[in-house]
């Protein structure tokens, strides 16, 4: 149904383009023909007033001939006459710059012109529309190679043909069409890719989710087959649903908050921030858990140190990174959050003095759902893959040093824009 569609908009045009040129050769001929008869009407003219002139002079030389009689000699146009007047006329010159052509003879050319022109405009229309019909075939069966790449790229076939490459729009036309195949072709690859990922992600999540729904299922039907169970027993049992739900609930905003990220829902809003700023922040917001676990956190920032960047994203990022060093920090350790400013970058960068973890360790760190060694149950892996995400899509860079029994030391920098 869209092909016949297709054909029947594309002979329409082509019939227009026919009617316009048409109507263009059409308007031609008039103008022509308007031209000829003007150059016409000037010759009569002129004939009109030569003969005219010839009557006048006569009459005032011989005024003793009647009018009557010059009119029968003007109807004497016998061959021999008007042979004999054109033989007196050129012995005069009176004729010199048309030779010894009469008038008659100029009309009789005028007629030859008039047919020339139009045998040349027959010759040239045919010729045109020749030309026109084959450019037409021509220029159709390329458009049909098209339309067929198109029904392939629609079979998701991203295959290339560049084997004509003439200097005309329809070739243009094609390698815009090859360029869109690279492209398609390339988004074809990284949504496999990243459909991989996100099945891989929903595996990990459901496995995730699996055990809390499974405790939070035990507890909650312990609760509604003992009625009477001891208030502390009972308190213990809600106080551990609601510690189950809470990890969930921050397990699926996280992966719901990196799901927008990763998609370009999310349209980041970078203004003009001081570093002690969201430093600040990101601490306050970790107050609770930095005393709970005994965990100090010093900052060392230059005063007058900004950045470019959207401020609750960057808290979000920063948060889960120093949440990270305090879950690998003994308790009553430090961590430490420092700045650093220069002509390059600006830095941001965290450290904790726990145990430390290895090169290999380093590499993985920032993959979906890693677990390190020595990571705690309760982890589920995916706040530093945020937090680099976040980074890098403000145009950040992040760098993690670790040495076993030294501590972890994390380096977020900035480009400065100058």
């Amino acid at each position: 149904m869209h092909k016949k569609s297709m054909e029947f908009v594309w002979n329409w045009e082509i019939k227009k383009l026919i009617l316009i040129m048409g109507m263009i050769f059409l308007c031609g001929l008039f103008v022509l023909q308007m031209i000829l008869g003007s150059y016409s009407e000037y010759i009569r003219k002129q004939n009109h007033r030569v003969l005219a002139a010839f009557f006048g002079a006569t009459a005032a030389y011989y005024p003793e001939v009647s009018e009557e009689e010059l009119i029968q000699v003007l109807n004497l146009q016998s061959e021999e006459n008007i042979a004999r007047g054109e033989m007196v006329l050129a012995r005069y010159g009176v004729f010199q710059e048309y030779g010894s052509e009469s008038f008659a003879m100029q009309q009789k050319g005028i007629h030859f012109l008039y047919i020339g022109i139009y045998l040349f405009i027959a010759a040239w229309g045919l010729v045109t529309s020749v030309v026109f019909i084959l450019y037409l075939r021509k220029r159709q069966g390329r458009i049909r190679e098209l339309e067929a790449y198109m029904n392939i790229l629609n079979q998701d076939d991203y295959r290339l043909d560049l084997e004509d490459n003439s200097d005309d729009e329809l070739t243009g036309l094609r390698n815009e069409i090859y360029k869109l195949t690279v492209l398609l072709k390339e988004q074809a690859k990284r949504a496999t890719e990243q459909r991989c990922v996100l099945s891989k992600s929903m595996e990990n999540i459901s496995h995730q989710l699996k055990t809390p729904l499974t405790s939070i299922t035990i507890l909650a039907n312990n609760l509604a087959d003992n009625p009477e169970m001891d208030v502390l027993t009972r308190q213990r049992f809600l106080s551990e649903i609601t510690y189950q739900l809470n990890d969930m609930s921050w397990l699926i905003t996280t992966m719901l908050k990196l799901s927008r990220l990763e998609a370009g829902v999310v349209a980041l809003q970078p203004e003009y921030c001081r570093m002690e700023a969201i430093v600040e922040e990101t601490v306050q917001k970790l107050e609770i858990a930095a005393e709970w676990k005994q965990i100090t956190i010093i900052t060392d920032l230059p005063e007058k140190a900004g950045l470019w960047l959207d401020v609750k994203w960057t808290v979000e990022a920063l948060v889960n990174i120093v949440k990270n060093a305090m879950e690998y920090s003994l308790p009553g350790g430090v961590v430490e959050i420092t700045g650093e400013e220069n002509e390059v970058y600006t830095q941001i960068a965290i450290r904790d003095y726990g145990e430390g973890i290895t090169e290999e360790e380093c590499k993985k760190l920032f993959q979906r759902f890693y677990r390190g060694n020595k990571t705690k149950e309760d982890s589920y892996g995916i706040g530093l893959s945020l937090a680099k995400e976040i980074i890098e899509r403000e145009g950040g860079m992040i760098h993690v040093d670790s040495k076993a029994g030294d501590g972890t030391i994390f380096r977020i920098r900035f480009l400065r824009k100058h």
